[in-house]
Formats: C-alpha cells, sequence, structure tokens
C-alpha cells in the first residue's frame, strides 16, 4: 500500500513537472513568435523607407535631368537667335576688354594683326600704358590708357607725338622738346604694343 502511494506521487510529481515545461515551452514560444512578428514589422518598416527614399532620389534625378535639358536647349536656341557673326563677337569682345585682342579678319598675309593692342614704356614719372588700333598694317589710333606718375602738363605735351606716329606709320619720329621723357615713355610703349600685334 506504502508503495502504491510512493508511485502515485511520483506520477503526480513527474505529471505536475511535466505540466510546468509544457508551460513554459508555450510561453516560449509565443514570445519567439512575438519577437519574429516584431522583426518582421521592423525589416517591413525599413524596407517602406527605403523605397521611398530611392523614389524621392529617382524623382530628384529626373527633375535635375529634365532641368539641365531645359538650360540646354534654351541656351541653344538663345545662341541661335543673337544671329551675330564671328567677328561681331571678337569685335564686341575687344571694345568691352580693352586687352590686346585679334579680329576674325583673314590677316595673315599682314605684318600686324588687326585688332587693338596694348603696350607699356618708361616715362618721366613711371609707366605709361597705350592702347594701339591696327587695321591691315596701318595705325589708325593711338591713346594712352594710364600714366598715373606722369605730370600732366609734360604729358599733354608729349602725347602730340601720337600725331607723328600716325602720319609716318611708324615710331621712328622725333620725340617733342620740353617733354622728352614723355613723348619717350609713349614712343617704348607703341612699339611693345606692336611686338605684340605681330604675325607669327
Amino acid at each position: 500500500m506504502n508503495n502504491q502511494n510512493f508511485y502515485l506521487r511520483l506520477i503526480a510529481l513527474l505529471l505536475i513537472i511535466m505540466a510546468v515545461f509544457f508551460y513554459n515551452g508555450t510561453v516560449k514560444d509565443k514570445e519567439q513568435a512575438q519577437d519574429i512578428a516584431d522583426l518582421t514589422a521592423k525589416v517591413e518598416s525599413l524596407e517602406n523607407q527605403q523605397n521611398e527614399i530611392l523614389t524621392a532620389l529617382q524623382e530628384t534625378y529626373e527633375e535635375q535631368k529634365a532641368a539641365a535639358e531645359s538650360k540646354a536647349s534654351s541656351d541653344t536656341s538663345d545662341s541661335e537667335s543673337d544671329g551675330t557673326s564671328e567677328k561681331d563677337s571678337a569685335d564686341n569682345k575687344e571694345s568691352s576688354d580693352q586687352t590686346d585682342s585679334e579680329e576674325t579678319s583673314d590677316d595673315s598675309d599682314n605684318v600686324y594683326k588687326n585688332g587693338t593692342f596694348e603696350g607699356s614704356g618708361t616715362g618721366y614719372g613711371g609707366t605709361i600704358t597705350v592702347q594701339v588700333t591696327l587695321e591691315d598694317d596701318t595705325i589708325t589710333a593711338v591713346s594712352v590708357v594710364s600714366a598715373p606718375g606722369e605730370d600732366s602738363a609734360y604729358l599733354s605735351q608729349g602725347e602730340n607725338v601720337i600725331n607723328s606716329i600716325i602720319s609716318e606709320q611708324n615710331t621712328d619720329v622725333d620725340t617733342i622738346s620740353g617733354a622728352t621723357f614723355s613723348s619717350t615713355g609713349i614712343l617704348e610703349a607703341v612699339n611693345d604694343a606692336l611686338s605684340k600685334a605681330e604675325n607669327e
């Protein structure tokens, strides 16, 4: 009888232990299932965010591409509608920049290029800068554009050498008496400009 009670208690204890294990297993399965569901939801959320970002980037790229194409076509149509020739463009650049330039006309047979060229020489008070305009090897204009160190009276007198340069069409002319240094500086500057204008 005692043995029977012992076995019954043992069986009951085993059943209790099995029930506890089963319960724990069920709880763990539920927790794992919940964890899997949470992770799946997070992955789906991240995928959605990634898709949204990719879509936004694609739209931005398409917009920028369309804008660039539109600007390019607009620039092309503007340049076509200008109707200005290469010579006009070169002339405009020459007059606005006031720098050494070469016109697009055929001057390859000339000694000098056509255009306006800048040169500098040393006068009484420092550097004198002039611009010389040439057309078909003819000096058509000479102007002093900068002479910050020159006395205005001497410079004004020295500028008379410009008339001699244009009339003689070279710089082998006499300096101006009473403004020797200023006129010498102008002659040097004209020679400098002519050297830059030479056809190579």
